[in-house]
């Protein structure tokens, strides 16, 4: 038996979700569902553990550009490094004729790091600074051109000493609180890396259920979703700066036979060995469903 709403809210602290009134529009569940499928009506859940399934609307960000050039700038870890490269392949080519001219993309996402590596200090030499003196200037961005950032969030750290299997949500020492202080701490330094952005999509993990350990696995990579859906509902602004969502990547296995909202799902053919990082199929799959979600924007569309 799944714990009540109520019951959760307070164990969670999350108070007022800011998701929309009234009853959930189906009943709850505890397998993972696209949380953006929540308005498909009762025949779906309306709740994952309490949780809705419904995406935070945070409303669109105004985003100008300096000296002509709006400056989206990619952070996050390895498979944001390989998705972002697939999208700016795309925006230079294939889908050139769609995207604003005064667009330019830079792609800093670093493979092994994390947010809790971009919420550090002492890997700012790696990341943040090696962004705007040599990844920026490469992609004809100057530092207060950058505008946007596309923020592939998701924890590292997802295990506990020597690699025990964390609970779940809704326990208070589960990843998704976990993921929420550590999207707190890396919203906290966004202005003081990129003074001039203005916006912040993130995204949370794609389907983790071909991976081979629970670290990356499934409902872990789910629930991260629904961690950065409260988190947003919570924080439209930090310091001046949008926060909301990116598209929402997570999606489960086709021969479920169910998609998210977007009308994708992914084959094992999606990602590499490990289960965990993009093949090309997944790269494309995911730069399409980026560019999508920002094709909705004025200041991207051509």
């Amino acid at each position: 038996m799944f714990l009540g709403l109520a019951t959760l809210m307070a164990c969670s602290g999350d108070g007022a979700t800011g998701l929309g009134d009234g009853p959930p529009p189906g009943p709850d569940t505890g397998s993972p569902f696209p949380l953006d499928r929540g308005e498909d009506g009762p025949s779906t859940p309306g709740t994952y553990k309490g949780l809705w399934l419904r995406l935070t609307d945070n409303g669109a960000p105004k985003v100008t550009a300096v000296d002509g050039v709006v400056g989206l700038v990619c952070v996050g870890m390895s498979n944001g490094n390989q998705e972002c490269a697939a999208f700016l392949t795309a925006v230079r080519g294939a889908w050139a004729g769609e995207v604003s001219a005064k667009v330019r993309v830079a792609n800093c996402a670093v493979g092994g790091r994390a947010v809790e590596a971009w919420m550090d200090p002492a890997q700012d030499s790696l990341l943040w600074n090696d962004c705007v003196a040599r990844k920026l200037p490469a992609a004809g961005i100057r530092a207060d051109q950058a505008r946007v950032i596309w923020h592939k969030a998701a924890d590292m750290n997802t295990t506990g000493p020597g690699g025990a299997r964390l609970p779940l949500y809704p326990d208070p020492a589960s990843d998704y609180f976990t993921f929420q202080r550590n999207l707190s701490a890396f919203a906290a330094r966004v202005k003081g890396k990129l003074p001039s952005v203005q916006a912040v999509y993130s995204s949370s993990r794609s389907y983790g259920g071909f991976a081979g350990s629970f670290a990356r696995g499934e409902p872990l990579s789910y629930e991260e979703g629904h961690a950065l859906n409260r988190w947003l509902a919570g924080h439209p602004s930090v310091d001046g700066v949008w926060h909301g969502w990116g598209p929402y990547l997570w999606a489960p296995a086709c021969d479920t036979g169910i998609t998210n909202a977007s009308g994708i799902c992914y084959e094992r053919t999606d990602f590499v060995d490990d289960g965990v990082h993009p093949s090309a199929t997944g790269q494309a799959k995911i730069a399409r469903l980026i560019h999508e979600r920002f094709k909705r924007e004025a200041w991207y569309r051509r």
